[in-house]
């Protein structure tokens, strides 16, 4: 896996961005698959400038911390990306390059969405009134066949900048193939690096192709990483698929290719109540392919049984919760609390746009804490700290990249938000937490930062036009929508 990619320099980046995708794909395949992923981020240290050291002073902070759960007034000092120094304002830095008074606001870590399928921030609405499978039938097998050259770029910087305007500074990337071709699915790759927003990739091999062409394929995958990637790629995974296509070796070489390459896996696992029962017989293939481990995620992970969370714990996976997803699809609750009493790591996640339909993880967490104090019919089974934290550090711990990122620490990537509880107002303040969770939105997102640098404000990203976005993702869905017709008809 690629903890913690770093900038290239801006003259090789520009050369490499000119070359095109069939290029990029035949570029420096061999010398590159003798490099490991490590080589890859050492190649990128090498050509990163140093940027202007930036004081944020004044400002209440919640790190999300293990040995700080208080609130205080204070700094963050960021250099080159990273976070430098953090205290009280007692200790507050005399001198710096950059200064922003944050006074009267709240900083915490960005937030982070463990399992999202990007490109379906073009799909919102659909199928309102389906559980998983109708769903499915409704997006993916009415319309995956029909994807043209710019839809995956397109959709999925659609999808990453509202993430990144809704204070999502990492998302992990699901990405799915559908029915495009490998030079047409890597445009999802390369929305990603343009967007600004932090994220890992989850790489999805052609489950249609021969077992033998998974390991080429990765190799050909991590050849593009080295060219296209740059310091916003925080990892490489896998979207194991091969157990949904009944093809046990497909699944298991899945899996071995992940780990050769030092990739971690993820899947979608025990979603759907409907199929709860074929889902739970499928857990002895997941261990068979070995898919069991502290690099695998389970994304929803909700109809499970008590052989199934014994092993997960006893190995040290993890699984993701989807609270909004989850709701609009009918799927259920998991039950969070056994999960983290036997030690399983949870995260949250908005998942894809198409079943969540907003990327607020303000939303998300309340959607969370609700259901569980409406399953326990207790007010304190969880806090708005508990949830809080689940949003940022405890889904980078879930994905494994918690050394990173996900709380204000010194070391740690300068990915933040500083937030206006006046604007818009949410009234007098009792308790931090209690008003992030249960007041806050994320219009009251003043800022959005990524190593340290300003990627959005007041639910727009910077860098980005989305009015002109928005308008080309509609021509593009209508001309989708036109050439799934005309096939049907034909």
């Amino acid at each position: 896996m690629i903890a913690g990619a770093v900038k290239q320099n801006e003259r090789y980046l520009g050369d490499l961005l000119s070359l095109s995708a069939n290029a990029l794909l035949r570029a420096s395949l061999s010398q590159a698959l003798t490099f490991s992923l490590s080589a890859v981020l050492w190649c990128s240290l090498a050509g990163q400038s140093a940027k202007a050291d930036t004081l944020i002073y004044g400002g209440t902070v919640l790190t999300m911390a293990d040995e700080q759960a208080a609130p205080f007034i204070g700094y963050v000092q960021i250099e080159d990306n990273k976070i430098s120094a953090i205290g009280p304002m007692t200790e507050v830095p005399t001198h710096a390059q950059r200064k922003i008074d944050a006074s009267g606001k709240v900083i915490i870590p960005g937030f982070i969405s463990g399992h999202n399928h990007l490109w379906q921030s073009a799909f919102r609405g659909i199928a309102s009134d389906q559980a998983l499978y109708g769903w499915l039938g409704a997006l993916h097998w009415t319309f995956g066949d029909y994807f043209a050259p710019g839809d995956f770029y397109t959709f999925t910087l659609h999808g990453a900048l509202d993430q990144l305007a809704h204070g999502i500074t990492t998302t992990y990337n699901h990405s799915q193939r559908l029915g495009a071709s490998e030079q047409l699915y890597l445009e999802s790759f390369d929305a990603g690096v343009d967007s600004g927003q932090r994220f890992i990739f989850s790489y999805n091999a052609n489950s249609d192709a021969d077992v033998s062409q998974i390991e080429p394929s990765v190799e050909a995958f991590l050849a593009y990483v080295k060219l296209k990637g740059g310091p916003t790629v925080l990892g490489l995974s896998i979207n194991a698929v091969g157990i949904y296509r009944d093809n046990q070796l497909f699944f298991d070489r899945e899996i071995q290719v992940a780990r050769a390459n030092d990739m971690t896996v993820q899947m979608h696992y025990l979603e759907d109540y409907a199929n709860r029962e074929l889902e739970q017989d499928r857990w002895s293939r997941i261990v068979q392919a070995k898919a069991v481990g502290k690099d695998v995620s389970y994304a929803h992970f909700i109809h499970t049984t008590d052989a199934i969370l014994k092993q997960t714990a006893e190995q040290g996976g993890a699984m993701i919760w989807n609270p909004l997803s989850n709701g609009r699809l009918a799927s259920g609750l998991p039950a969070i609390k056994d999960y983290l009493q036997r030690g399983i790591r949870v995260g949250l996640g908005v998942d894809g746009a198409a079943s969540a339909d907003i990327a607020d993880p303000f939303e998300n967490m309340r959607m969370g804490l609700y259901s569980l104090r409406m399953q326990a019919m207790d007010p304190d089974v969880f806090s708005p700290l508990d949830i809080l934290r689940m949003h940022t550090l405890g889904t980078a711990a879930a994905l494994g990249v918690d050394e990173q990122i996900g709380s204000l620490e010194v070391g740690k990537l300068a990915d933040l938000l500083i937030i206006d509880l006046d604007q818009p107002v949410t009234g007098a303040l009792f308790d931090l937490p209690a008003s992030l969770v249960f007041s806050a939105s994320a219009a009251n997102i003043e800022s959005v930062m990524v190593g340290g640098e300003i990627r959005a404000s007041r639910l727009s990203p910077l860098n980005h036009d989305m009015s002109q976005l928005q308008a080309e993702l509609k021509d593009r869905v209508r001309a989708l929508i036109a050439r799934q017709q005309k096939a049907v008809t034909e």
